[in-house]
């Protein structure tokens, strides 16, 4: 073997090409043992080779808060959509059970112009369900008065319990659709606002409830 081919044959050694116990790789150690030239450039080219492979990695940012802050907001947001449908299907039937009392003005046997009143007030709780729903931003304008409307009717209702003038599962079946309305309500905003009151931006805008 000449040192032509010595170098060829260190080369393909150092990119693995060069298989232990072929002829060539007996040729090449039996040439690098009587030529000094050949064993300099071999170590030259294994200290070029290992350089090349190790070199530094180039810095990458830390995504590590980034990937975790957007995690966190796709929960969050599966979470609020959720409640976004939870206080819909309660909207639609506050507004399925008032309506007769608002229509036809039948409501548990009071008169026409009581239970038109009242489906009244059922029918605007309905919207305000339907419509924060539907723009959770605008949470705020119907959570306070969906609380004093319904903290009302609780009230209302523990003075007849007390009374004896109606079960207290009646009144809780009369107005489940309130107390959960009212409960959803709540939940949504914190996840609206965030639990320091502040706005998160999360579902803040747009009319869709997905």
């Amino acid at each position: 073997m000449d040192c032509r081919s010595a170098h060829d044959a260190i080369s393909d050694r150092l990119d693995g090409r060069l298989d232990d116990g072929r002829l060539d790789d007996h040729a090449l150690d039996a040439h690098l043992g009587s030529c000094a030239a050949c064993r300099a450039y071999a170590a030259d080219a294994a200290a070029l080779h290992r350089q090349v492979r190790l070199r530094i990695a180039e810095p990458v940012p830390d995504l590590t808060a980034a990937i975790l802050t957007a995690i966190g907001r796709d929960s969050d947001h599966a979470r609020t959509g959720s409640l976004r449908l939870g206080l819909a299907a309660v909207g639609v039937v506050q507004l399925v059970v008032a309506l007769p009392a608002l229509l036809l003005g039948e409501d548990a046997g009071l008169p026409a112009h009581t239970a038109r009143h009242l489906g009244s007030f059922a029918v605007a709780l309905a919207i305000g369900f339907l419509f924060a729903a539907w723009r959770p931003d605008r949470i705020g304008g119907v959570l306070p008065l969906t609380a004093v409307l319904v903290g009302c009717l609780l009230i209302g209702s523990a003075f007849d319990v007390a009374q004896g003038r109606t079960a207290a599962l009646t009144e809780l079946g009369a107005h489940a659709t309130e107390i959960v309305g009212l409960g959803l309500l709540w939940v949504l905003a914190r996840a609206v606002r965030g639990p320091d009151g502040n706005r998160t931006g999360r579902l803040a805008t747009g009319p869709t409830i997905s």
